[in-house]
Order: structure tokens, then C-alpha cells, then sequence
């Protein structure tokens, strides 16, 4: 069996289209392969800005409010 015909079946995880080659098979499921690029670099860049961010601002504002009931 060829994989153009394997893939006929199948959608793709992120966009739900029919599946078009190129493909990618990830943790049990078919991406295309621009859908899954799309989504690495997404991923990549929330992380980013996770680390960048990682609530700096936020917890020295929560210290100051209850710094009474310390």
C-alpha cells in the first residue's frame, strides 16, 4: 500500500481537511505538514514569551496588598 492511498481516510488534527501530502504523523495523529510547522512555531513562541514573562510584574503587587497579614 502506498501512503497517498493510506492517507485518503485520514484528516488533519489541526485544520480538519482531508489530508494532502506532504504529511506528518505526531503523537498518534496526521498533520499536514505547514499545519504542523504553524503549530511548532506557535508553541515556540508561547514558550518564549512564558519565559520571558514568567509573572515578574504580578508578584511583588500580590506582596505589597497583603503585606499587612504578613
Amino acid at each position: 500500500m502506498q501512503l497517498g492511498t493510506e492517507l485518503q481516510n485520514h484528516h488533519c488534527a489541526r485544520c480538519y481537511q482531508k489530508l494532502t501530502i506532504p504529511a506528518v504523523y505526531r503523537d498518534h495523529v496526521w498533520y499536514h505538514a505547514s499545519c504542523w510547522q504553524d503549530g511548532a512555531q506557535q508553541l515556540a513562541n508561547a514558550t518564549r514569551l512564558a519565559t520571558a514573562f514568567k509573572f515578574q510584574g504580578y508578584l511583588p503587587v500580590m506582596h505589597n496588598i497583603h503585606s499587612d497579614i504578613l
